[in-house]
């Protein structure tokens, strides 16, 4: 009995004997979701036959499986393809003895019982217990099972019934897309006090596909690839391990595909299961940056109190100025040493997908010493309600000890024809629903910014 048992343990966890396996290509986009594309050799029989393909991630999409033999493509076919993922654990064993007899504890004896239910773990991420082979005999959490019942597996298996022309070694090329691996970019951005920035750029993976990806050539797809869902995905939970990747030689390569960005590696690296993974992307040093300071307000907004101005951070993603190459969204996190030299967090804010050539802008958080007010002082209709006028009063307050200048935003009413009139400042028509108006405060001072709003 034991010998049996350990016997058909190694035949589940071995599979079909395959021989070495090719280079690993290793393709993650950002929304959940990776193509993986394999080479191995394997032994077949000429004729109709079936073969056990295990080292295949549990979150696999079997529907896009494609198989193709590179010794004989035109005499090797696939005839039908089964996924097999029905894994050996505490509750899918105890669940093939449900209502038969088995050996449990019970009072401290162990006795001849028939197993009514074997109860559920008080949690996903509690222990689901041992499985143990004692004396031939297999141990579970106060059960003793006779044996291993059939179809239960180590590991997620792909069994192919295969139609081979000719026998022998094939060198077989197998892809496929999985979900369970994902990947984000993220950027820190020290500043200095004259708004010069030293930008890194991290690429952070995270596998919780089921499966290790070891000496993969890994490429990253940056873009919103449109996938369908017609199913809510079970994900795993595990362990979370940080690994660090050292950058410098075999950095990322970015070439344009598709509509999208690709990024190579241009070294091997594994990506194990369970595991988050970083390496860097970008570093550049000497970005020119700009502070700014933003002020804005809905159509109908009136404060009963002054408050907060927003700070903005911008730079231009383009050659000579910024990186100057595209991009992946991602939270940028901005830092500021003080007085002592000691880094400090000034604020962090996430971008989009951001081509060469474009600016990247950051909202930072409030500035404490910056404080803006919005009224209306007069709302009059004319033209039997045709044409109303609206006065609109803006106090911007600085308590810094030098002046800044403010981006005061002002929307205006969508489906109306409006103009502006008595404006205390010059402005700018960003949309045809926003105003800008740039408005230099004094250090330890107020301006008041006022204009009408005439809508038809």
């Amino acid at each position: 009995m034991k010998s049996a048992i350990l016997a058909t343990l190694m035949l589940l966890a071995a599979g079909a004997a395959a021989g070495g396996e090719g280079p690993l290509e290793l393709t993650v986009y950002n929304n959940d979701l990776a193509l993986v594309k394999e080479l191995r050799s394997i032994e077949l029989e000429r004729g109709v036959q079936e073969f056990s393909f295990t080292g295949v991630p549990e979150r696999l999409l079997p529907q896009t499986v494609h198989f193709l033999s590179a010794t004989d493509p035109e005499g090797t076919a696939v005839l039908e393809q089964n996924y097999r993922y029905d894994l050996l654990s505490r509750a899918s064993l105890l669940e093939r003895y449900r209502g038969k007899e088995v050996r449990a504890l019970v009072d401290g004896e162990w006795r001849t019982v028939r197993l009514l239910a074997h109860g559920t773990p008080a949690s996903e991420s509690q222990a689901l217990g041992r499985i143990l082979e004692v004396d031939g005999q297999i141990h579970i959490e106060g059960f003793i099972l006779p044996e291993l019942p059939e179809g239960l597996l180590l590991e997620p298996t792909l069994v192919w019934l295969l139609d081979a022309r000719r026998g022998g070694m094939h060198d077989v090329e197998l892809s496929y897309l999985t979900e369970g691996l994902s990947w984000r970019a993220d950027y820190v951005a020290v500043v200095d006090q004259q708004n010069t920035l030293d930008l890194t750029g991290w690429v952070t993976l995270n596998n919780r596909s089921g499966m290790d990806y070891l000496d993969a050539r890994l490429k990253l797809v940056a873009g919103d690839v449109h996938r369908v869902r017609p199913r809510d995905i079970h994900i795993r939970g595990g362990r979370e391990v940080m690994a660090m990747a050292a950058p410098g030689k075999g950095g990322f390569v970015e070439e344009e595909f598709f509509e999208y960005h690709l990024y190579s590696l241009g070294r091997p690296t594994s990506v194990l299961d369970n595991e988050q993974k970083q390496v860097e992307l970008l570093h550049e040093a000497g970005v020119k940056a700009e502070r700014r300071y933003l002020f804005e307000s809905p159509l109908y907004q009136e404060d009963r109190q002054p408050r907060a101005i927003s700070v903005v951070m911008e730079f231009s993603n383009e050659e000579g100025e910024g990186p100057g190459i595209p991009l992946p969204k991602g939270t940028v996190r901005v830092y500021q040493a003080d007085q002592s030299g000691q880094l400090q967090f000034a604020g962090e804010d996430l971008i989009p997908h951001t081509p060469e050539g474009e600016r990247v802008r950051l909202k930072l958080g409030e500035a404490f010493d910056l404080r803006g007010e919005r009224v209306q002082t007069r709302f009059d209709q004319k033209m039997g309600r045709k044409l109303v006028e609206r006065d609109f009063k803006i106090t911007l307050r600085n308590h810094k000890d030098e002046a800044v200048e403010v981006d005061v935003i002002e929307q205006t009413p969508a489906y109306q024809e409006w103009s502006v009139r008595n404006a205390s400042h010059s402005y700018e028509k960003l949309t045809s629903r926003q105003l800008l108006f740039r408005v230099e405060v004094p250090a330890k001072g107020e301006t008041v910014l006022t204009y009408t709003l005439r809508t038809r």
